[in-house]
């Protein structure tokens, strides 16, 4: 049988793997963003002229929930540059561009409308396949873009200061999350070895085993490049029952 000894090494171990991979992927993930940054010093910024330039679009899957909703899951997500002038520059057509669109644009172009969509949707969610359906924003004539290369991405927002801010967290947590693995660590070695501020120092490892992986995952999802940035939508009919019953209250003849 192992001793005490060899077995808390052996999950020490473990543990600083666990850190350093987590670590690793984080900083690619720090050079991925700070790549667009550089590209973006020669991005081009301006209004497109004619037609629509790009469209985005995902395909979601709807099931019901026992709380009478409609929780959309992602399957997939397609970015498509169709070619046009922005300011007086011509963006040629890109098939395997990125067309990165606003939150706000995203979740208008999700959202019900009202009870008598969502009750025909609901029907459909019910069952085994659930309801299917394409969301889609395309970015037309008139509107603002920034554009980086030759359409390899279209943004309705500065893409620039999207990834520096992203990067910025990126390189804060991987300090902060090895600090918080070495502390845990030297509290668990702590003399007289299997005391009580060892056992403190086990737990305190055990918490951030349990702790790092989560939160790095939601990290990583949260730096997503827009064009694959999770929806998730999810359709309530008390919801919108409520939102109508504000709309008609609202008006001035009510």
């Amino acid at each position: 049988m192992l001793s005490r000894e060899i077995m808390g090494i052996a999950c020490l171990g473990v543990l600083w793997v666990t850190a350093l991979l987590v670590a690793a992927a984080t900083w690619q993930d720090f050079r991925d963003l700070r790549a667009i940054v550089r590209r973006a010093r020669k991005m081009i910024e301006g209004v497109v002229k004619d037609g629509d330039l790009a469209e985005w679009s995902v395909e979601q899957t709807g099931r019901a929930t026992d709380d009478d909703a409609i929780a959309f899951h992602d399957r997939a997500f397609h970015s498509e540059v169709f070619g046009g002038k922005v300011s007086d520059t011509e963006i040629a057509a890109n098939d395997g561009g990125e067309v990165w669109i606003d939150e706000k644009a995203r979740e208008e172009a999700a959202g019900c409308g009202d009870v008598t969509t969502y009750d025909a949707a609901h029907a459909i969610a019910r069952k085994a396949k659930g309801f299917a359906r394409t969301v889609r924003v395309r970015v037309r004539a008139g509107q603002r873009v920034w554009v980086i290369g030759d359409g390899e991405i279209v943004a309705t927002f500065d893409p620039r200061a999207w990834a520096s801010r992203k990067s910025f967290v990126l390189l804060a947590f991987i300090p902060i999350e090895l600090a918080l693995c070495a502390a845990a660590t030297r509290l668990a070695l702590s003399l007289p070895r299997f005391g009580t501020m060892s056992v403190i120092g086990a737990v305190a490892c055990i918490a951030f085993f349990l702790g790092v992986t989560p939160v790095a995952v939601t990290l990583r999802e949260s730096v997503r490049r827009p064009h694959e940035a999770f929806l998730r939508t999810v359709w309530s009919r008390k919801a919108l029952a409520t939102s109508a019953v504000a709309a008609v209250a609202s008006r001035p003849d009510a």
